[in-house]
């Protein structure tokens, strides 16, 4: 049996809801990912990032590239 905790269960909608919030609020969620993804050694991280894109939908890989763009001048 996997029981789930509540931000497992919520992290999509809250996702969604932070979407929906302004700039600072969406930061704040993507620099606290960043934060707890650097605690992790670089073999870790791979593997990580490895088994994540996976579950990405077309939307989410969107959303990566647009950030990536932007974040690098575009």
């Amino acid at each position: 049996m996997n029981i789930k905790t509540s931000i497992e269960v919520l992290a999509e909608p809250i996702g969604f809801d932070i979407a929906m919030s302004d700039d600072t609020v969406q930061a704040s969620l993507l620099n606290g990912l960043a934060r707890g993804f650097k605690t992790m050694d670089e073999h870790n991280l791979n593997i990580q990032v490895c088994y994540l894109v996976q579950h990405l939908s077309p939307e989410a890989k969107a959303l990566i590239e647009k950030l990536n763009d932007y974040a690098n001048g575009v």
